[in-house]
């Protein structure tokens, strides 16, 4: 469903906006929202892992390959 809203945007973002064909100006809003949204989402979830990393021991390539290999083994059959 759509909903019609009214926003404030600076001059320069304006004139952008304006050049695009009446049709389109819906769309180019609703992409760029969407794209900073996503790139927000994922700015989020990288400050969390840091966090989180932080926190967390560091573990050793040996032991990584090693959980890799019986969660290999476990599959086969």
């Amino acid at each position: 469903m759509a909903r019609r809203v009214n926003i404030m945007m600076d001059e320069d973002s304006w004139r952008v906006i304006q050049r695009l064909p009446r049709g389109s100006r819906s769309r180019a809003v609703n992409a760029a929202i969407r794209e900073w949204a996503g790139a927000s989402r994922r700015r989020d979830a990288s400050a969390r892992m840091d966090a989180l990393r932080k926190r967390m021991p560091a573990i050793g390539t040996d032991r990584i390959v090693q959980w890799i290999r019986e969660g290999r083994e476990r599959r086969l059959p």
